[in-house]
């Protein structure tokens, strides 16, 4: 993908409308890449359209100790065949690395229905630690998440950041 067509679905127009409710991943239940992942350390969201061609998806992992725990996020373009494209990975994991995204530009490789291995990466800057263990961080790494992919949050005029 070239840094411009990453650029035009960034600055698509897009809304989460809602704030996503969590609950136990299990296998089976997302499309692919998603759909091998899941276990009783992970809850994650429903697939939640934010435009016409885009979704996002959040799963958390939790962690005896916080160092044990994980945050992602994922902004997804879906394909005329159904299938989906990744375009943004949101990773927090705060045994390593901060708050860090993936994404597909710049490289050759095919991503459709899988996540992205090998792709460039860019640290975001953040200045405080999160507990994706407690709802009120899980919902800040998602509002961080937000305007790193270019999505506005709440109703129209109404945000619940």
């Amino acid at each position: 993908m070239k840094r411009r067509d990453l650029a035009d679905h960034k600055t698509a127009p897009k809304r989460l409308r809602n704030m996503p409710t969590f609950r136990q991943m299990k296998r089976g239940k997302l499309p692919k890449p998603f759909h091998r992942m899941g276990g009783a350390r992970y809850s994650a969201t429903d697939l939640i359209p934010v435009s016409e061609t885009h979704s996002v998806l959040f799963i958390w992992g939790n962690g005896d100790i916080l160092t044990d725990t994980r945050f992602y996020g994922y902004l997804l373009c879906g394909l005329p065949n159904g299938s989906l494209s990744p375009l943004l990975e949101f990773h927090w994991h705060p045994s390593h690395k901060g708050v860090h995204i993936k994404v597909p530009c710049e490289t050759e490789l095919d991503y459709t229905d899988r996540l992205l291995p090998g792709a460039p990466e860019l640290a975001l800057k953040s200045s405080r630690m999160f507990d994706p263990r407690l709802s009120d961080d899980r919902k800040r790494l998602i509002s961080v998440f937000c305007q790193a992919a270019g999505i506005a949050l709440g109703q129209a005029g109404d945000l619940w950041n």
